[in-house]
């Protein structure tokens, strides 16, 4: 019989996590979800203090260290409505990684400006500086760097590269809940940080959304925005529609909130676990922490897979041999834009203004090897659950890995005859 769980031996483990699991207030949801209730203060209006949306909007500042936050109704409507405070649309560029989920893209799109897809670094995963420099041209307003799975994008070198330009920086921070960068929150580094609430991130709502941002008529701004273009400060304004987070919403949240409170910090330090974890095993690295990372949450767990290493066996079989042995699902990332079968906004009839723009924002013209690599051949990634494994379980994801590394010939095996 064969050592491989894949293949009917015995796994590392029926589960890694154990019975780790990462603190949650669902007790606290109730009670806050009641008093929102019992208030009858439903929505997030300006001025009323007392209400769950202001009370979070006022905590999740705090919590990230930003000066200024408003809610919004997801964080699709926190990427468009912080382009559209920063006057971008038509003929404007914004620079964003090809390895994203579609909302980054989409969001340009939604304000008529052009997406310009860039590839990301082999060993972050995030959007690499250098390309989007060689990306700049005269009608580039913004860079949209995401903060992707595990890892934050090299702020110092965006901002360095947005001031050289002059250029504006919208952090889609959708990832990265209770995230640093030199002790500063994730989405507080550039002019604006975008959060998503919905169901699979750190925190949610079921939906929702949070815009950071340092400057005060910015965030006027996008209190008009998101309340119908209502003047609340004097001069300041933007027409627009209904972006406005529920108080329901926001009271799951405080209550998702004071749990992470505890939960970021456990989940940095299993996270370092874990990547020490891969590096302690053959054929696979973990993903490159840049030094200005003070504390790392995030959406899952991605480490890189060397196929030479394992003699040329296909990554997808790795990925199922791993979650046999973890007990554990593994796949690999988002599918880069240029061939994703959620983004295709070519074909929308509110984006068809003219030819040159439905050819300008056809994904299919931009090459991606980075991001296309990791995607078919490199990324072994697993949700953020995966990071309430303790550092003591640590060493079953090094064993799993060392297991597969000596079974690769009978994998390979196994692989080519199911092939053929």
């Amino acid at each position: 019989m064969s050592k491989l769980a894949c293949l009917g031996g015995k796994p590392v483990t029926e589960n890694i996590l154990g019975g780790a699991r990462l603190t949650s207030r669902p007790d606290l949801e109730r009670k806050y979800l009641l008093q929102a209730y019992d208030s009858g203060d439903w929505d997030d209006w300006p001025g009323n203090t007392k209400s769950m949306a202001a009370r979070f909007e006022k905590e999740w500042a705090d919590f990230n260290k930003s000066k200024f936050c408003a809610l919004v109704t997801n964080g699709t409507h926190a990427l468009q409505v912080a382009l559209e405070t920063l006057d971008i649309g038509a003929g404007d560029e914004v620079i964003v990684p090809g390895l994203t989920w579609q909302a980054t893209a989409s969001a340009v799109c939604d304000v008529n400006a052009v997406p310009v897809l860039v590839d990301v670094q082999a060993d972050t995963l995030c959007i690499d500086p250098k390309k989007v420099e060689e990306a700049i041209t005269p009608r580039t307003r913004a860079i949209a760097p995401v903060h992707l799975y595990h890892r934050m994008a090299d702020m110092d070198a965006l901002m360095r590269i947005a001031k050289k330009h002059e250029l504006h920086v919208v952090e889609d921070s959708a990832h990265m809940h209770g995230s640093q960068w030199d002790g500063r929150g994730a989405g507080t580094l550039g002019d604006f940080g975008a959060y998503s609430f919905q169901r699979s991130k750190l925190m949610t709502g079921g939906e929702g959304g949070a815009i950071l941002t340092q400057d005060e008529d910015s965030y006027w701004k996008i209190v008009s925005q998101r309340s119908c273009g209502r003047e609340y400060k004097e001069g300041v304004k933007v027409h627009s529609g209904n972006y406005r987070m529920t108080s329901f919403q926001a009271a799951v949240l405080r209550g998702q909130l004071s749990a992470h409170r505890k939960n970021a910090p456990r989940i940095d330090r299993n996270g370092l676990a874990l990547d020490r974890a891969v590096a302690d095993a053959p054929g696979v690295e973990p993903l490159r922490r840049n030094k200005h990372i003070t504390r790392q949450c995030g959406y899952a767990f991605v480490f890189c897979y060397d196929k030479k290493s394992y003699d040329g066996l296909d990554a997808n079989a790795f990925r199922r041999a791993l979650s046999a042995e973890l007990g554990v699902g593994f796949g690999s990332t988002y599918a880069p834009l240029t061939h994703s079968d959620v983004y295709y906004p070519h074909t929308k009839k509110r984006h068809a203004l003219s030819k040159s723009y439905v050819k300008a924002i056809t994904p299919s013209r931009w090459k991606l090897p980075v991001a296309d690599e990791l995607f078919y051949d490199r990324a072994v990634l697993t949700s953020w659950h995966f990071l309430a494994c303790p550092p003591r379980r640590a060493h079953l994801l090094t064993d799993a890995i060392a297991k597969i590394y000596e079974n690769r010939a009978e994998l390979l095996k196994a692989s080519a005859d199911a092939a053929g």
